[in-house]
């Protein structure tokens, strides 16, 4: 815009110069401003269609189930294929003579859908507590083995003690044994050294004799001889 002369104020206004940099970065964040609000209003979309689909899932699971899906379901689940296969091929067959229609049938109860699901979970809750009852089981049998030989280790630990108390009772009996031998043992040892003593006494006796015995002879053949 234009500043006329006729202004009251005494300020002075310069003209701006036109910055092109400027410009461009205060395009480019418009665009970035732009492309996040497509990129959260696609999220805020994604996640509304996600809402809608969960409930709509929702609201299918408690609409009633026909009558038709009831007793193929039923037979399905019992494992009767022929009978399946007859049942839908006189079902439909009726449909299309005009007999009647899938509308006049009607819907199952509510009752009926819900016994059905309150028996699968019964039968559930049976596969569950009979599979428990194994586990307990196992775990029983586990802990009787764990006890049997928990006893076992138990009486061979209190044979081993009572053999080791027998032992000691024995060594200490063998030990006031020896040491009623040990004043005897001592006398002997005394009596042994005393004789020992003697035969060297008489060993050296012995031999002076003989050496004696030598000199005698000695000197009897110098006199015979002389």
């Amino acid at each position: 815009f234009t500043i006329t002369d006729d202004s009251k104020d005494d300020y002075q206004y310069e003209e701006v110069p036109a910055d092109d940099e400027f410009s461009l970065q205060e395009d480019d964040e418009d665009l970035s401003k732009a492309l996040q609000t497509i990129q959260e209003q696609t999220e805020d979309a994604r996640i509304l269609a996600l809402q809608s689909v969960l409930s709509s899932e929702k609201s299918v699971s408690e609409i009633p189930e026909a009558m038709d899906d009831f007793f193929c379901n039923f037979l399905v689940r019992l494992g009767m294929s022929r009978t399946l296969d007859c049942f839908q091929t006189e079902w439909y067959e009726l449909i299309e003579r005009g007999v009647f229609t899938a509308k006049d049938v009607g819907l199952v109860p509510t009752v009926y859908t819900r016994n059905q699901q309150l028996e699968a979970e019964n039968m559930r809750l049976k596969k569950d507590l009979e599979d428990y009852k194994l586990a307990a089981n196992k775990a029983k049998e586990a802990f009787l083995k764990m006890q049997k030989e928990c006893d076992f280790h138990r009486m061979h630990h209190k044979r081993v003690v009572q053999e080791k108390n027998r032992l000691i009772c024995d060594i200490k009996r063998l030990k006031a044994h020896y040491a009623s031998y040990e004043p005897v043992l001592k006398q002997l040892t005394e009596k042994y050294q005393t004789m020992l003593r003697q035969k060297m006494l008489t060993s050296l006796e012995r031999d002076r004799a003989v050496g004696q015995v030598t000199g005698l002879q000695a000197t009897l053949q110098n006199l015979e001889s002389g």
